[in-house]
């Protein structure tokens, strides 16, 4: 590996002081300080700390580019879910991997956990470790052989990151850094339930109430948009919108109770963005509403930096949003809410 140099003078100085050399008053003669991860260990020099969270980022790539090969050895057509998944998936690892780079991880890191992985799977079940789930790694078994393709083991894999120490992990990242892979984490729970395996979502009782208040009146507004809907809507559209509006009264019944004294006001009616007097304008309206829906429940995740509890029910939220917008014919995003 060619050795990293840093110059003499003023640059030099600045970074003798960011690790903590100039204080202790330490000389170092010439100008040639060898800063690789894999450079014998020098005494006063000290060696390279993970950024916070790293290892559960590097696992979280390794898990896209599982994801994206179990979901592509499924076959069927273009436009099935499937090749849409696989699709995601590497959209993912592309994102992840220039958000490891822009974090600081080292390029010789990564690719030493991509080599560890490819030769030896991790099964552990540490948030610590280069894998972001609690038991096997996506698209392997817990004896780290490769599973049989098929919609069931890839609903079992996607779901298989939305795990207690998913959450701890992401709690740990650098606050500008969680809603990415809060985001890619909820467009899994999103795929499982597409692909029929419901995530098991931890409680929502401890859910910071702050948070539920935001959630219950964007769901409310939600709510209103889809009445409308309903009521300019016939036939199929209409049982559709009908269904719609049943989940997301249920929603809000869910966050009245972490939103307490912290819930606004139920308001009578929200402004409209062009007037809705057709089946047509309805469906845009049911559009409209569910894209703001899904913007406003990502921008919650980075709110809930910090919190784990808060973390996994803003993916929730997020996955579910999610989910709907795929019901009216939208897209699935690889990053939901951030496109």
């Amino acid at each position: 590996m060619p050795e990293t140099r840093m110059p003499c003078g003023p640059s030099r100085r600045s970074v003798l002081a960011v690790l903590g050399l100039g204080a202790a008053g330490v000389a170092l003669s010439g100008c040639g300080i060898r800063l690789e991860d894999d450079a014998p260990r020098v005494p006063l020099v000290p060696t390279r700390e993970p950024v916070p969270g790293e290892a559960f980022l590097i696992g979280l790539w390794l898990g896209s580019q599982d994801l994206s090969a179990q979901a592509s050895a499924l076959g069927g057509p273009g436009t099935g879910l499937p090749a849409r998944l696989a699709l995601l998936h590497r959209a993912q690892a592309e994102v992840l991997r220039t958000l490891l780079r822009s974090e600081g991880v080292p390029d010789s890191v990564v690719d030493d956990a991509r080599e560890r992985h490819t030769s030896t799977p991790s099964t552990t079940s540490s948030p610590s470790a280069a894998s972001p789930t609690s038991g096997a790694t996506p698209g392997r078994s817990s004896t780290g052989a490769p599973t049989s393709p098929s919609r069931s083991t890839l609903a079992a894999a996607e779901a298989a990151t939305l795990s207690p120490e998913s959450f701890a992990a992401l709690k740990a990242l650098d606050a500008k850094a969680v809603v990415t892979p809060a985001a890619a984490l909820a467009q899994r729970a999103a795929a499982a339930t597409l692909l029929g395996k419901l995530p098991a979502w931890p409680t929502q009782e401890d859910v910071p109430a702050d948070l539920a208040a935001a959630a219950l009146e964007a769901t409310r507004a939600a709510v209103y948009g889809f009445e409308v809907v309903a009521a300019q809507s016939a036939g199929a559209q209409r049982a559709q919108a009908t269904a719609t509006l049943a989940t997301l009264r249920a929603r809000v019944a869910r966050l009245e109770q972490p939103a307490g004294d912290k819930a606004p006001p139920a308001s009578l009616g929200y402004p409209l963005p062009f007037p809705v007097t057709t089946p047509g304008a309805a469906k845009r309206l049911a559009l409209h509403v569910l894209e703001g829906l899904r913007a406003s429940q990502a921008a919650a995740t980075g709110r809930a930096a910090r919190d784990a509890t808060g973390l996994a029910a803003t993916v929730q939220w997020l996955a579910e949003a999610e989910g709907l917008c795929h019901r009216w014919g939208m897209a699935l995003q690889p990053f939901p809410g951030l496109e």
